[in-house]
């Protein structure tokens, strides 16, 4: 809720779930950036981060983690993800790593 606090005035918000189409779902072109949390499960985050690379798309992503998650924050950055922000995480930060994506005007 804290994101759609932090950026609902400033970019249109998407919420959406997991499965198997999720990929496809997902918009490419400029504008758009997508925010990932890997608090509950790293593997499945670095998964869709590089089943996302590997399918072509370049899509900005955040990712959000706990600050325990460096080896994640590395894996992340190998994969060309365009952030690996620690929590907690200040709104003027996540606005920031937003608008660095792109995806905020």
């Amino acid at each position: 809720m804290w994101i759609e606090a932090a950026l609902a005035r400033s970019a249109e918000l998407v919420f959406v779930d997991g499965g198997p189409d999720l990929l496809a779902r997902l918009p490419r072109g400029p504008g758009h950036c997508l925010i990932l949390s890997c608090d509950e499960d790293e593997t499945a985050t670095l998964q869709l981060v590089r089943d996302l690379r590997s399918s072509g798309n370049t899509l900005p992503v955040i990712v959000l983690g706990p600050h325990t998650t460096f080896r994640t924050a590395v894996d992340i950055a190998r994969l060309d993800a365009t952030e690996f922000l620690e929590r907690p995480v200040a709104v003027r930060q996540l606005r920031a790593a937003v608008r660095r994506a792109g995806a905020l005007g």
